[in-house]
């Protein structure tokens, strides 16, 4: 209002009154986009590596949000495992039993990344649903494929699967946050920018980019470095200062997802040798892995299933 009255001139000066930019701190000061249920996704993958940690301790960490609680109880009450256990799951400890607290934590990062991608991005051109889907797909073949690298060094310490799922699932989380600031706050410096945005443009406008806001949430939010730097490299995953095969099979997923999207072809209709002889991923990355194109190219395919049917992790759609 008073920048109207003054007809946006500053009084000093006569120059024009300029918007600042908005800084990377105000931006996640202003829109948190974590639900509690994604919030302790750390936390529950620590529980879950410590063997000496009671179920108890476990079903106390995911009852801090209603809505997981209840669909943790339904996935535990659905016919793929009722069959198997018999009976009606009313509890938490029920349900981390009948499915398995690894595949718990699956369901976890499933429901909670829902409301989180489930709404429309126009500033990239995205559907909500596409990102949700391409965010699970990416965390599905995360956590299958982590369990194939392969490295020759003795020294090398594999991944934990549930920490290389959730590097998959939260990585593209910093585009959800610069939407809803220019839903919300507007930002100027968008506004007459070619869509879709790409981090190079972020990079001009703003002078930050959605990866950046990410490694700030994930080091906000205290998951591991181990992620962090995996997600930090993931555009150069050869120079990773950290865990470098992990850092090139987070690079190699996402693009392999983002190539073989979900489309309405019957499962059975889509080719696997086709999708091979598609895949070119750059051959040092790839190496960096030690899994076979042939073995990589099939955990994608399985989770283009995964998203169409939802039986692989045992119905958890």
């Amino acid at each position: 209002a008073a920048a109207e009255n003054l007809n946006f001139k500053c009084f000093i000066c006569e120059g024009d009154l300029v918007e600042p930019s908005v800084t990377m701190e105000e931006m996640l000061d202003k829109i948190d986009v974590l639900p509690v249920s994604l919030q302790i996704l750390p936390r529950l993958q620590q529980l879950l590596q410590n063997d000496d940690v009671s179920l108890d301790v476990i079903a106390t960490t995911t009852r801090v949000d209603t809505s997981l609680v209840t669909r943790l109880i339904h996935v535990a009450n659905s016919a793929y495992y009722s069959l198997a256990h018999g009976g009606v799951c009313s509890s938490v400890e029920q349900a981390l039993m009948r499915i398995g607290l690894n595949k718990a934590y699956s369901v976890v990062g499933y429901v909670a990344s829902k409301p989180v991608y489930d709404t429309d991005l126009p500033l990239y051109m995205m559907t909500g649903e596409v990102m949700w889907e391409n965010s699970v797909r990416m965390a599905y073949c995360m956590e299958k494929l982590a369990t194939q690298l392969f490295v020759e060094s003795s020294a090398y310490e594999y991944p934990d699967p549930t920490m290389a799922y959730t590097a998959g699932l939260v990585w593209p989380v910093g585009k959800t946050v610069i939407s809803q600031y220019y839903k919300t706050q507007g930002l100027e410096q968008l506004d007459n920018l070619e869509l879709p945005l790409t981090q190079a443009k972020e990079k001009q406008a703003l002078g930050f980019t959605h990866l950046d806001i990410t490694i700030a949430l994930m080091e906000k939010w205290r998951f591991p470095d181990k992620m962090v730097t995996a997600i930090k490299y993931k555009d150069k995953p050869l120079i990773s200062t950290g865990d470098r095969p992990l850092s090139c099979l987070l690079s190699l997923v996402i693009d392999a997802v983002h190539l073989f999207p979900v489309t309405d072809l019957d499962i059975e209709d889509i080719d696997l040798y086709e999708m091979v002889e598609q895949f070119n991923p750059n051959e040092d990355i790839l190496a960096q892995t030690g899994i076979p194109k042939e073995d990589f190219v099939e955990v994608i395919l399985s989770s283009i299933q995964f998203i169409k049917t939802g039986h692989i992790v045992g119905q958890i759609k």
